[in-house]
């Protein structure tokens, strides 16, 4: 704990120096430091099937800051031409504490063309899209239906060009690839970065940003007629509609070969290779979710299904009892925003993790029980 508040005194001390230079060389710029501090309690149950013996299901309490509470720091010129962002995960699951890196970037813009380059998040997988599924991301990662229906490819060092106006837009990165895994004896490799195109499109109270993501993985030193490379790609199309109080959400996803490389995604979406086949075998991922919200003054209604699908045509050759796989998501969630600055969240969330493919049995479920606490400055 004491490194943790030593880290966010020297950040917020580097921060209050900087934009006094800033200041003192140019009048016209400014540096605005805001930040969320979030805590959640609650109840968490996991089915004999998850527990270490297998016998009993187990709920247990938790009291906790999630990872994505942060400090962060935005600058930009008043004419708002150049600008960047420096954002501070802060995190607290005892008996550890810890900050972590979220955003660190600078942009520049020019007409409807803008430059970035640092590390983020785009447009591809876009938050803008998020269920309002908040409460248990330290405990099993539990968030925004991550991995659960909702696809998004997380933060990334990379360089951005994006084209855009009020209704319309296009924007092109490259990526560092967050896969890196690579067989004993031989280094993984990348001609090319991990690229994304996606478009943007908005009219009335509708928006949308469809996008594909892809990286092909290489590997060093494969002998033979083994495959030494697989991709992973991925298709992604989100919808938001808002008429009035009543916001729908959606995202569908299609592609290959998640694991490692998008986050919070199971082994199961890996593909199947070792270094005594000679042949690759793609997992395929099909997913999605749906949910809906419904404010009534400072109260939100909110709730929401997710459904992930994996297939591998060499699973049941290799012994397994099926070749396909899939698990389901619920929550239900009714966010109340005390003032501008203070918000409660209430929140129910059911994970059904299917059969295990290998198996064929019952690969158990989960429920989250909970609230969170939301302080915004």
């Amino acid at each position: 704990m004491k490194k943790l508040m030593v880290a966010v005194l020297a950040v917020m001390a580097l921060v209050v120096f900087a934009g006094a230079a800033l200041a003192a060389e140019s009048p016209s710029s400014r540096v605005v430091i805001n930040g969320r501090m979030l805590t959640d309690f609650g109840w968490w149950n996991k089915s004999k099937e998850m527990t270490a013996n297998q016998k009993d299901d187990v709920t247990t309490s938790f009291v906790n800051v999630p990872g994505h509470s942060f400090l962060r720091a935005r600058w930009r010129t008043s004419d708002a031409m150049t600008g960047g962002m420096v954002e501070l995960g802060l995190k607290s699951l005892q008996p550890d504490a810890s900050v972590s890196l979220r955003y660190a970037y600078g942009w520049y813009r020019y007409g409807r063309c803008r430059i970035l380059a640092g590390q983020t998040d785009n447009w591809f997988g876009s938050l803008q899209y998020h269920p309002k599924q908040y409460v248990g991301l330290n405990n099993n990662s539990h968030l925004l239906l991550f991995g659960w229906g909702f696809l998004w490819p997380h933060r990334v060092p990379q360089v951005q060009l994006t084209i855009n106006t009020d209704t319309w837009g296009v924007q092109f990165a490259v990526e560092e690839p967050r896969n890196k895994f690579a067989h004993s004896g031989h280094d993984v490799y990348f001609v090319v970065p991990r690229m994304s195109l996606t478009g943007m499109f908005k009219a009335g109270g509708f928006q949308t940003h469809p996008g594909v993501s892809y990286v092909r993985h290489s590997y060093e030193g494969i002998s033979g007629d083994a495959d030494d490379q697989f991709d992973t790609i991925a298709f992604v199309l989100p919808v938001k509609f808002t008429a009035g109080a009543f916001t729908v959400k959606f995202q569908a996803h299609y592609g290959k070969n998640f694991y490692g490389e998008y986050p919070f995604y199971p082994e199961l979406s890996q593909p199947t290779h070792s270094l005594n086949s000679l042949k690759i075998q793609d997992t395929f991922t099909t997913g999605g979710f749906l949910s809906l919200e419904y404010q009534i003054g400072a109260v939100t209604l909110v709730g929401g299904v997710g459904y992930e699908k994996f297939e591998n045509d060499s699973w049941k050759r290799n012994g397994w009892k099926d070749d396909n796989a899939d698990r389901k998501a619920y929550f239900v969630a009714v966010p109340y925003q005390i003032n501008k600055y203070f918000g409660i969240h209430p929140e129910f969330s059911y994970f059904d993790y299917g059969d295990n493919p290998e198996t064929g049995k019952d690969a158990g479920n989960e429920w989250m029980l909970g609230m969170q606490f939301r302080f915004i400055f």
